[in-house]
């Protein structure tokens, strides 16, 4: 993935109601040494171009927590296999996993939406799962991977953000 700028200083986030998430408040939140990150990434066909979102959790233990994300439509034909969309999900990730700890000094756990059993993506878990280990982060897959098989995905799908992707 070629990536002109860094996504989380440049891309317009959402909360899950619509709202842009200032900048303001995407520093006080990914500054906040009480909260545990998690990144992921999903894509969902949509009107013959794939739908790519980002997600971003701020996970405070024993008291909730936030999220927002930010969607990106790309050609199908850019994206001609399953290996090369999973890959570009995993990236995704990692830049944006990697801009929080350059910016905030914070380390975040990447979650890749894969599936450890007999599935189309599980033959890409060793080498995905590896390539975000080899950047120095943690990395969870199914069932684990909340942030990119259950809010990335409902993202992706436009569950969460209306009219705003």
């Amino acid at each position: 993935m070629k990536q002109e700028e860094p996504l989380l200083s440049t891309a317009k986030w959402h909360w899950p109601n619509g709202d842009e998430v200032q900048k303001n408040e995407l520093e006080e939140l990914l500054s906040d040494r009480s909260v545990n990150l998690f990144v992921g990434t999903d894509s969902q066909m949509s009107g013959g171009e794939w739908v790519f979102a980002t997600v971003v959790a701020a996970h405070n233990p024993g008291k909730g927590g936030r999220f927002f994300s930010f969607r990106e439509k790309k050609k199908k034909s850019q994206f001609p296999s399953l290996r090369m969309r999973l890959l570009e999900e995993a990236l995704r990730s990692i830049s944006v996993a990697s801009e929080i700890r350059d910016r905030f000094g914070r380390e975040s756990e990447v979650h890749l939406d894969l599936n450890t059993k007999v599935y189309n993506s599980s033959k890409y878990v060793t080498d995905l799962s590896s390539m975000v280990q080899s950047f120095g982060f943690k990395c969870q897959v199914k069932p684990d991977s909340w942030a990119s098989s259950a809010l990335a995905d409902k993202s992706a799908r436009n569950v969460y953000i209306s009219s705003h992707g």
